[in-house]
């Protein structure tokens, strides 16, 4: 009986295309993060924070205000940054297995009698890519 597949050991074959699956998935999630200001926002905000709790709101107003400890120039005037906090929560839910990727957890809760809801947002710092850069490389792109 010939050995099943799941009993052979890794060529190097299959180890280069589980690394090409590797690089292509980081740059997915790269490519899904910077293409919502609001999750790039956050990662930039992670990058140099350890840890945020507060409300939508609280959240929403840190950035319109541009306060220390927050990115700058994050361009929330344009129309696809969330008008109100309730907007701004769906928009964290949709980006949260992105950003979870790059070690950024957010956690959604009630708390006290009249349950405010609360967001909390943990970064390990060893895992977040602030940016991605291009490097041409006879006549190539390559990402870095």
């Amino acid at each position: 009986m010939a050995p099943s597949r799941c009993t052979r050991a890794p060529t190097s074959a299959s180890s280069s295309r589980w690394s090409g699956y590797a690089t292509n998935r980081k740059l997915a999630v790269e490519d899904a993060i910077d293409a919502d200001p609001l999750a790039a926002a956050l990662r930039e905000l992670m990058a140099v924070r350890r840890s945020w709790a507060g409300s939508a709101a609280e959240l929403l107003r840190m950035f319109a205000d541009g306060r220390p400890g927050g990115p700058a120039g994050i361009g929330i005037e344009s129309a696809r940054w969330p008008s109100n906090p309730r907007t701004l929560a769906g928009r964290l839910r949709r980006a949260q297995t992105f950003l979870r990727t790059l070690g950024i957890e957010i956690a959604f809760s009630r708390e006290g009698h009249a349950g405010h809801r609360i967001i909390r947002i943990r970064a390990n710092p060893g895992d977040i890519v602030s940016t991605v850069s291009v490097t041409d490389v006879a006549g190539g792109a390559i990402w870095k």
